[in-house]
């Protein structure tokens, strides 16, 4: 048997036919004309963080997509003694690694995909990148990766149920990290009706319910709860065993064909370090490295412009570094992570026609339920205007573009009020762009001008339903799901019960995502809008509620028949209001590029909108993100969207409100205003946080100027421009562009590592770096001048450095500084004269 390395060249095909005759299920598409022409793909995976005896289930439909051309396999790797074993199911797409109690640390896991003559046999770690030849036995290498683990000792939490002399049964704990089984971790009896179950969790935040006797109740003893789409459960919060501080690596800098990284070390030196080099075309594999004191140098010269080099340390305690990327050659072009997306919610942001201007003329839909006139036009004016080029936005999100219904529709909650489709997520055409927003030329135009002016645009795309007025409905209602449930009760806003089946609304029928057709009918207008109108991406609407199986579907027609022939792929982002865990299920280079962090969201919210939590909080939290995601991800985090209440509603104190805990009901009935201008400050210390961290940050229309509103529809109020723009507003303006501008021009802040080195209480502190550059971002929330002393170094070498906000100077000497730092402000420390 002989594997031939040339054929790691994966082709870029388009074949959209392809997509639409994917199989149902497994590893393998179905046959089918021209779907034999698409390529296996096998893409990077991030660091799995894992717990020391856990095992590690590995959906490969996030990573991996099968062709039925090459008759492909993946190899079964061979395990490694007292480390690990995996087995490899193709018909659930599933690798399991199984880890032994001892092993810590990293483990590396060589992934290869096979196909060929003979492609029943076996390869395992005896086999040479050469092969070996068994007659006409011949196996293609395909595609290769690895996969790494990180293990730490295992971290966990004791529930305790009290049943307080009522007579119980059974009890249970139910949560994320169990995928919510009633059964699987019932807790046992301790006596005096006291029930216990200690459950391995890794540090950070895990939501849970209480079974008891089949009922899902609260933890009664415990306070902390957070609500996930409309329900609420408890939550518990693991910090983690005492191993010291972690080591962190960063690319220092790129010398002729190496790349050099340094290592700062924690507090039980560096036992093992991981070095991956990682190829455009998704394939990965490991490559060699040298050590040289407190650096790592890693020589690539063949690889080609596009890849990537990933480095990760462990340390004798157990304890992960960071994972550090740096590009073999210098980047070219716009790359994702450049980018700053700005939500210019279309009927909401500017008018630009007065022509379109079509309101629902119906007494019972109030103002803010009706269409106010924002359009294609008004946002291109705002383009040519140069605007979001000043501001610093160089990615456009648009609301839905597909044609809405005429007239009133209404909810089926109390108290049953009308509406109309103004937002765009109510699909009656998949075809037309909607007139009031301006059709499809003011569509094209708009976009002629965005992408004329070095912008890119992404549509907000909605899958999960269609109105009743759409065709499909009409002629094609098996194709839908059913909204009467077996018990006889209505499947409407089911989000967790019913998560793939539930509708919104009784005029909002949800696609059956297991009939073929549906699958086809959407990924094939997805293709469609993108091609036609020259998109960029999309923002995915209610991703949670769309079975995986089809954004896999989804991910492969983007790569087959949209990204070929574009110098930047298209970028997928989510919507899924889930913990980090079930966020990332639907994420990978087979599935989506990345959704937004709401998670970290509420953590900022508590942070500095409510100041009901420390900075030791928001270091957790990001840290949490940074490790569940991974590098590779790119998320976006955000300080506010059209399905939360504004951020000022929280920062001036209007939310939440004791009289009205309903944020919704409240914009109806007392709307809230700004009424200190203090408040902007809070503001002002999120945007600098989203501005300064990985991904792809996102800011809502109207959060730049410090809009208010509760919930939905009063957080989408028309926007404001002009003299209607008050000085506090405006200093809320200055103060993003300005920090999108650091941003812009500081590599480390997009792509760098970060190492925290204060968090607590008012003030918190972390340095980026990468190859060569970095910055100090720094934060002072409370509410007088504090003192900051800082060891910055290696990262920022001795030397006078400038916040890039304000202008003041630190001196950096042997590694440290110290300085003052005003009350409720934030600083970005960059080298004076680099």
């Amino acid at each position: 048997m002989k594997i031939h390395p040339s054929s790691l060249l994966l082709r870029s095909f388009c074949y959209v036919t392809a997509i639409a005759l994917l199989g149902a299920g497994g590893l393998r598409a179905q046959d089918g004309e021209s779907s034999k022409a698409a390529p296996d793909f096998l893409g990077w995976i991030p660091m799995q963080p894992v717990t020391a005896g856990d095992r590690l289930i590995l959906d490969l439909h996030r990573f991996y997509f099968a062709s039925p051309a090459s008759g492909s396999r993946m190899v079964e790797p061979d395990a490694v003694a007292g480390r690990w074993s995996a087995q490899v199911d193709p018909s659930a797409a599933v690798l399991a690694v199984e880890l032994d109690k001892a092993a810590t640390g990293l483990l590396e896991v060589p992934l290869q995909v096979v196909g060929g003559k003979g492609a029943a046999r076996q390869l395992g770690k005896k086999d040479t990148a050469a092969g070996v030849s068994s007659g006409d036995d011949t196996e293609r290498l395909l595609c290769e990766g690895v996969l790494v683990i990180g293990v730490q000792p295992a971290d966990g939490h004791k529930f305790i149920y009290r049943a307080g002399g009522k007579s119980v049964q059974k009890v249970a704990v139910a949560g994320q990290f169990n995928g919510w089984n009633t059964e699987s971790h019932p807790m046992v009896p301790a006596g005096n009706g006291v029930y216990e179950l200690f459950v391995r969790l890794p540090a950070g935040s895990h939501p849970y319910k209480l079974v008891v006797d089949g009922q899902w109740t609260l933890d009664p003893d415990n306070p902390e709860q957070a609500d996930d789409g409309g329900t609420v459960n408890s939550v518990v919060r693991v910090a983690g065993g005492d191993r010291g501080r972690a080591p962190v690596v960063f690319a220092r800098s790129m010398e002729d064909d190496a790349l050099v990284f340094v290592v700062v070390p924690g507090d039980s030196g560096v036992k093992q370090v991981s070095t991956v080099l990682q190829l455009p075309d998704g394939n990965s594999r490991l490559i060699g490295h040298e050590i040289l004191g407190n650096k790592i140098r890693v020589e690539a010269p063949d690889a080609p412009a596009g890849s990537w080099v990933r480095v990760l340390v462990a340390d004798a305690k157990g304890n992960i570094s960071n994972a550090a990327r740096a590009p073999v050659k210098p980047l070219t072009g716009f790359q994702w992570q450049d980018g700053i997306i700005y939500y210019a919610f279309t009927d909401r942001f500017a008018n630009g026609d007065e022509g379109n201007d079509r309101p629902v003329q119906d007494d019972r839909v109030p103002p803010q339920a009706n269409y106010q006139g924002g359009d294609f036009q008004g946002i291109r004016k705002k383009i040519d205007e140069g605007y979001f080029k000043d501001l610093g936005v160089n990615v456009l999100w648009l609301a839905p573009l597909n044609r809405n219904p005429d007239g009133a529709w209404q909810e089926y909650l109390p108290p049953y009020r009308f509406y109309t489709g103004y937002h765009g997520y109510w699909p009656v055409s998949h075809k037309e762009v909607e007139p009031r927003f301006g059709g499809e030329e003011g569509l094209m135009e708009m976009i002629g001008a965005a992408h004329g002016n070095q912008m890119f645009i992404i549509a907000d795309l909605v899958l999960k339903h269609v109105h009743v007025d759409h065709p499909m409905w009409k002629e094609h209602k098996e194709l839908f799901g059913s909204l009467d449930l077996p018990d006889g009760t209505k499947n409407l806003r089911r989000w967790d019960d019913h998560q793939f089946t539930t509708w919104f609304e009784e005029w909002l029928p949800g696609f059956d995502f297991d009939k073929p057709e549906a699958v086809k009918f959407l990924i094939a207008n997805a293709v469609d809008f993108a091609t036609r109108f020259k998109l960029d991406g999309y923002r995915l609407d209610a991703v949670k509620h769309i079975k995986r199986s089809f954004w896999w579907r989804y991910r492969t027609a983007m790569r087959l028949a949209v990204d070929p022939g574009r110098k930047v792929p298209v970028y997928s982002v989510g919507e899924t209001f889930m913990d980090r865990e079930g966020i990332m299920s639907f994420v990978g280079p087979n599935m989506l590029d990345g959704q937004f962090d709401f998670p970290l969201y509420d953590t900022i919210i508590d942070v500095f909108a409510k100041q009901q939590a420390g900075m030791e909080e928001l270091e957790k939290s990001l840290a949490a993100s940074e490790l569940i995601y991974g590098k590779e991800t790119l998320m976006s985090p955000l300080v506010g969207n059209h399905d939360k209440s504004r951020f000022m509603a929280y920062a001036d104190g209007d939310l939440p409100n004791p009289e009205e805990p309903d944020d919704e009901e409240l914009g109806w009935k007392n709307p809230p205003q700004v009424d200190n201008p203090a408040s902007y400050e809070k503001l002002k210390l999120g945007l600098t946080f989203i501005l300064s961290i990985d991904g792809v940050p996102m800011i809502y229309y109207g959060d730049e100027i410090g809009m208010t509103g509760a919930g939905d529809p009063d957080n989408r109020r028309m926007m404001r421009w002009g003299d209607d723009v008050t000085k506090a507003e405006e200093g809320v303006r200055t103060h993003f562009r300005d920090v999108a501008a650091v941003r812009h021009k500081h590599p480390a802040l997009r792509y760098g590592s970060r190492r925290p080195l204060l968090a607590e209480g008012d003030r918190y502190a972390f340095v980026r770096a990468h190859l060569g550059d970095s910055v100090l971002a720094v934060w002072n929330r409370g509410g007088s001048q504090t003192e900051f002393n800082l060891s910055v170094g290696p990262e920022m070498p001795d030397g006078t450095y400038a916040d890039a906000l304000s202008g003041d100077e630190i001196e950096v000497k042997d590694g440290k500084t110290a300085f003052k730092m005003p009350a409720m402000k934030s600083a970005l420390y960059v080298a004076k004269n680099p």
